[in-house]
């Protein structure tokens, strides 16, 4: 595989994320991409840059991918184009569904703390009001879902993660008891 940029694979993506809501759309992805670099510097462990690049890009289009071959297709193309091998795009494939929920590998990981930093904090809060408004939830029902499903279940998998975790997730909590005092 020859060597390539992010923004080559950033580049493919962009476009698809046009229809994605405000949490989930292409700014996010950049932003998770920004993410990389500390978590690259953080850690010593030898790493495939391509196959970073790739869960960042299309973190956010495992559902689309699994639903439509000619989509899928694309990107077989696109990675083929770039120098993948066909076992190294079907490993891609593999570590694309798997980054979210059961991280395996460095890269895996990183893109998964690199999303998942942005649950917790500032942004984490201001994220969840902003889906729960788009599925019509109250404060309260944001609140107990955020607290219950997201803040207390996530589980950050490098180092760097959970040390960036743990001060927004206080921040997170203080901010979340004062709001119900208010409510």
């Amino acid at each position: 595989m020859k060597e390539n940029k992010l923004e080559d694979y950033m580049n493919f993506t962009k476009a698809v994320y046009g229809d994605k809501d405000p949490a989930h759309n292409f700014k996010h992805i950049r932003r998770i991409s920004k993410r990389l670099k500390m978590f690259i510097e953080a850690t010593d462990e030898q790493m495939n840059l391509q196959l970073l690049y790739f869960l960042a890009a299309f973190h956010g289009l495992i559902k689309k991918i699994a639903s439509d071959n000619s989509f899928k297709e694309e990107i077989i193309v696109f990675l083929k184009g770039l120098g993948w091998s066909d076992s190294e795009i079907e490993n891609g494939f593999i570590s694309l569904g798997r980054h979210i929920d059961n991280p395996i590998t460095i890269e895996e990981k990183i893109v998964h703390d690199a999303n998942y930093v942005e649950l917790v904090g500032a942004f984490g809060i201001a994220k969840a009001f902003t889906t729960g408004g788009a599925k019509g939830q109250n404060y309260e029902e944001t609140i107990k879902i955020f607290e219950n499903d997201f803040l207390e279940k996530i589980e950050f998998k490098t180092a760097l993660g959970r040390k960036i975790a743990n001060k927004r997730k206080d921040y997170t909590r203080e901010f979340l008891n004062i709001l119900k005092t208010e409510l």
